[in-house]
């Protein structure tokens, strides 16, 4: 079984102004509530691949039922709640001319809701696989740490997709997949890379480090791939770009529901990117019919 878990999602409250000024009234006209978290994104899309899998989240309060029956509404995800006080976080997205984002710290996490969760991953087996996504919950600020180090101690396959200042938490504990973008990359190895052959070489000391999988977010050139073994460069699809939200999110679920299907990662790689491009190019969380478009226009170069 696939699981995936959501430790902090929220609302976002997305705003379109022609024009913001600071201490001043402001008014618009386009606003839209999207709820989700980088998790139940990746089940969502599991879900319109048919790849089994069970989400679950930590929700609160009025928010957090709202998000509930909003993702069963619009993508038939039956998610697993684990309640907590207070209410799913609310955050803010205002475009202008550019999009500024205002995001909440989400609602306090206790250590006695945080063991239930340990013991939920636990109870999971070895042939099983867990994707944890997101920030972490206000409260347990080591939550990827233990988490990591659990799945490492029970040699259960894990995926972290999380900010790039959390890294350090889990990458000595062999992820099955990462997928940072590069300045992610950067960031994290104090470093400033941008030719691919030296990307490739600091890339593969995640990999002996014990990453398994690795797939690095290039912007406009594309994006990475290495394991032990291979390096494949994918280059960007042409198309009009709608929205990013959710590309990641459906990068991940392409790569693990084509790998668990054939094993093979340069299959998964592809429809990973695939799944990606047809969020992208959307607007929405990517369709198995938007994937398959364009399964058949990725191009892979090996290294």
């Amino acid at each position: 079984m696939i699981y995936t878990m959501t430790l902090n999602p929220a609302i976002d409250y997305k705003i379109v102004c022609e024009r913001f000024e600071l201490n001043q009234l402001n008014r618009f006209k386009k606003a839209s509530l999207h709820p989700g978290g980088k998790g139940i994104n990746v089940s969502a899309v599991l879900n319109n691949l048919g790849v089994q899998n069970e989400a679950i989240a930590i929700l609160g309060g009025f928010t957090g039922r709202y998000l509930l029956e909003r993702m069963k509404k619009d993508y038939r995800l039956d998610l697993k709640p684990i309640w907590v006080e207070g209410d799913t976080r609310i955050n803010i997205k205002m475009t202008v001319d550019h999009e500024t984002e205002l995001n909440h710290e989400g609602p306090r996490v206790k250590d006695d809701i945080f063991e239930h969760i340990l013991s939920i991953i636990r109870n999971m087996k070895k042939e099983d696989l867990l994707i944890v996504s997101g920030s972490a919950p206000s409260g347990q600020r080591d939550a990827y740490q233990q988490i990591a180090q659990l799945c490492d101690d029970l040699e259960l396959r894990f995926v972290m997709d999380t900010p790039g200042d959390l890294f350090h938490q889990f990458i000595d504990h062999q992820p099955f997949l990462m997928k940072p973008n590069l300045k992610e990359l950067n960031d994290y190895l104090l470093m400033d890379l941008f030719e691919l052959d030296e990307i490739i070489f600091y890339g593969r000391q995640l990999i002996f480090r014990g990453v398994k999988h690795l797939i690095i977010s290039l912007g406009e050139r594309g994006s990475l791939y290495l394991d032990q073994e291979k390096a494949y460069l994918a280059h960007p699809l042409e198309g009009t770009v709608i929205s990013s939200t959710g590309a990641g999110d459906s990068m991940v679920a392409g790569f693990i529901a084509m790998y668990e299907l054939t094993k093979d990662p340069k299959l998964a790689f592809i429809e990973a990117v695939a799944a990606a491009s047809a969020t992208v190019f959307s607007g929405k969380l990517a369709t198995h019919r938007d994937i398959q478009k364009y399964q058949t226009k990725v191009v892979i170069e090996e290294l």
